[in-house]
């Protein structure tokens, strides 16, 4: 089975469509028969035939599955071969909570110096936020929640979401995604610049984690087997970003379940005669999935 979902990304004012391969897999009995490659090709042809951009697939480093999706997948073949993301899961209630208790502690001190406040979500989108959305994409200022999806219904829990203010000002955001019954995701993590070392946005995480891992827990006596209500949490990250990769080398490496590095791998298709501007992408488009 290879399911997939159709993307969109701005660029140069152009809307590309790329398909993104989500899960690939085959019963064992079926492995070595050509029946993983003939999916990807049947996907490939399908999103060729549909005028899309490129195929997507990310591979994780490092695991059984690695060596044959990097054959599937093969640079003579006109793939293209990128650094992926840092796919970061935590679910050790005792070495979690550990983290939890000293980031309540940093907040204190950092709130203190700093004057910000945590704010949950609001209900609906305020003349704020809708401003962030509208910000130009190169003032380099993050979105607080993906703005091709409905607010009301979009990649957030409006429950495990928060915001940072100052001075009644909105300065950042943690959107939290709650995927299924066991895993939440967060999602979107921004502090504007000036902001970074203010502590805020490791004091957003602690208290989405204290009701969504540890509800009604004393941390001083956790004798917890799993998180609860949520038992993980996930976030990931690019190598390249700026503070990320050393803020989660710090405070969440040493109490994550898995740390898995990827790569990403695209195929760029030939380009149809059609083409689309930003806001433009036809619904039809945009509607089908394979």
């Amino acid at each position: 089975m290879l399911l997939a979902r159709i993307k969109s990304s701005a660029k140069d004012n152009k809307c590309d469509l790329a398909m993104e391969i989500c899960s690939l897999a085959v019963r064992k009995p079926w492995q070595g028969k050509g029946i993983a490659r003939n999916l990807v090709i049947a996907a490939t042809r399908w999103a060729e035939t549909h005028g899309l951009d490129q195929v997507i697939l990310v591979i994780p480093e490092n695991q059984t599955s690695t060596p044959a999706l990097k054959r599937l997948t093969s640079l003579e073949a006109g793939w293209h071969d990128s650094p992926g993301k840092v796919i970061v899961t935590l679910s050790d209630p005792i070495k979690v909570g550990a983290l939890l208790a000293r980031l309540e502690k940093m907040a204190k001190r950092q709130q203190q110096r700093w004057g910000w406040k945590i704010a949950p979500y609001p209900d609906e989108l305020t003349s704020e936020l809708q401003a962030r959305l509208a910000a130009p994409d190169e003032h380099n200022i993050g979105k607080p929640y993906d703005p091709n999806q409905p607010y009301s219904t979009g990649c957030h829990s409006l429950r495990y979401s928060r915001l940072l203010m100052a001075d009644d000002k909105l300065v950042g955001w943690l959107a939290a995604h709650q995927l299924s019954p066991n895993l939440l995701r967060y999602n979107k993590v921004w502090v504007d610049p000036g902001w970074e070392k203010s502590g805020g946005l490791l004091a957003m995480v602690a208290d989405v984690m204290r009701p969504a891992h540890f509800a009604g827990v004393d941390l001083h006596a956790n004798n917890l087997k799993i998180c609860r209500p949520i038992p993980k949490g996930c976030f990931s990250f690019y190598p390249n970003h700026i503070n990320m990769p050393r803020m989660s080398e710090r405070h969440f490496r040493p109490v994550a379940s898995q740390w898995v590095e990827t790569r990403t791998r695209s195929l760029p298709l030939p380009r149809t005669s059609k083409s689309y501007t930003k806001g433009e992408v036809s619904s039809e488009r945009k509607a089908e999935s394979y």
